[in-house]
């Protein structure tokens, strides 16, 4: 077989990356920048008042279902907030999670124990209050999830059938994106 053809049925493009999609212009989640300040926070209602924790690791076993999130988006893009609850008496746990989109703006994800009145394929819709936004909710396992962009609604759909289940999202830098791009300019 020509070495073009083998590169090609493997999924390699001959400019290099893979199909198209190099992760160059895709990074996974953890190496996006904070857009400014890291801003992680959950409740644990179970404890007497009610605490804040600040930590993604401390958090995530305590939920109550299975985080899904997409590998990689777009370069340039950055973690806006993370926020959610652990031992809610009514939801049990929730995460609640944006990005910033270099072309589209907001990313928003907002998760919780799977309800049974969803279905696991998407349902999507133009916000009621934006046009350009579009919302979107299934389940994934035992998880309901709810994505709101302003996206093609075939774009989020996609998207929601490309989630992975635990991604690690926090990022590894904890400097902001203005400051990392201050840093850059000034180097």
């Amino acid at each position: 077989m020509p070495l073009l053809l083998v590169a090609l049925l493997s999924g390699c493009s001959i400019f290099g990356g893979s199909g198209g999609n190099s992760s160059a212009s895709a990074p996974g989640l953890s190496q996006l920048p904070w857009c400014d300040q890291p801003s992680i926070a959950f409740i644990d209602n179970a404890a007497s008042p009610p605490a804040t924790i600040t930590s993604w690791d401390q958090v995530k076993g305590q939920l109550g279902f299975t985080p899904y999130l997409p590998a990689s988006l777009p370069k340039d893009s950055c973690l806006v907030l993370a926020r959610g609850t652990v031992h809610d008496p009514i939801l049990g746990g929730s995460l609640s999670i944006t990005w910033s989109l270099p072309t589209s703006g907001p990313l928003s994800f907002a998760e919780a124990p799977k309800r049974a009145d969803l279905g696991g394929k998407p349902q999507c819709t133009a916000d009621s209050k934006d046009k350009q936004a579009t919302l979107c909710l299934g389940t994934i396992g035992n998880t309901s999830i709810t994505i709101a962009a302003r996206q093609p609604q075939a774009d989020l759909q996609s998207l929601f059938n490309s989630l992975k289940a635990d991604v690690s999202w926090v990022p590894a830098n904890t400097k902001p994106a203005t400051a990392t791009a201050a840093a850059t300019a000034g180097s």
